[in-house]
């Protein structure tokens, strides 16, 4: 493990240029964080996504199992202290890094974050129960050795985040929830989400 370090999981099912964009934009504010290492996990998208590694990204291609398993994937390719998931479709922003080593550099064992839904605040209102902030792991940052040998259910496709969290999150550690806002979860316009194909009973 690289102390100091923040592993940030991405795992990507036909992204389009979303994708494109969250490592723009990650390599971007990385000239003043440095100590970031992106790994990408191709859950089996249509299109090879090997060009990640052209930003640096480590990338492991692998078939359509679903996004817990593609996190799992990630976890044990991580080296760094903390670990943070993204979607591949979704939106970060210039704030992302700034706020994420601001909370961890202070010894935190999992920290919880405001969000949006495409752009709208009042589309994501927050439990105002610290454990019950949110159902996906994007809205947390946490230490690697909090986490553990803690794994996503792989034989659910759909909800494994919130199996997950339940497991995880707890009174007893050094936590907090920020409501700073660094995440914009696209809801609209990407037909190919899991949860549009969810909806679509096609999982």
């Amino acid at each position: 493990m690289k102390q100091g370090l923040l592993s940030i999981i991405i795992s990507a099912y036909n992204p389009g240029e979303w994708l494109r964009g969250i490592l723009e934009s990650i390599k971007a504010q990385m000239v003043e964080y440095p100590d970031v290492e992106i790994i990408v996990v191709d859950d089996g998208s249509a299109e090879n996504l090997k060009w990640v590694k052209d930003y640096g990204a480590k990338y492991k291609r692998q078939k359509n199992k679903g996004a817990g398993v593609a996190r799992n994937t990630g976890l044990g390719m991580a080296t760094g202290e903390y670990i943070q998931f993204l979607d591949a479709d979704d939106e970060i922003y210039d704030n992302f890094l700034s706020i994420v080593f601001s909370n961890m550099r202070d010894g935190y064992d999992w920290v919880s974050y405001d969000w949006e839904c495409d752009k709208h605040k009042n589309w994501a209102l927050q439990n105002k129960g610290e454990l019950a902030i949110n159902c996906a792991v994007w809205a947390y940052t946490f230490r690697t050795d909090f986490i553990g040998d803690a794994r996503f259910d792989g034989s659910m496709k759909y909800g494994s985040d919130i199996l997950w969290l339940r497991s995880l999150l707890y009174d007893d550690c050094k936590h907090k929830h920020d409501s700073r806002i660094f995440y914009n979860y696209r809801w609209c316009g990407n037909n190919d989400s899991i949860c549009h194909r969810k909806l679509r009973g096609e999982l």
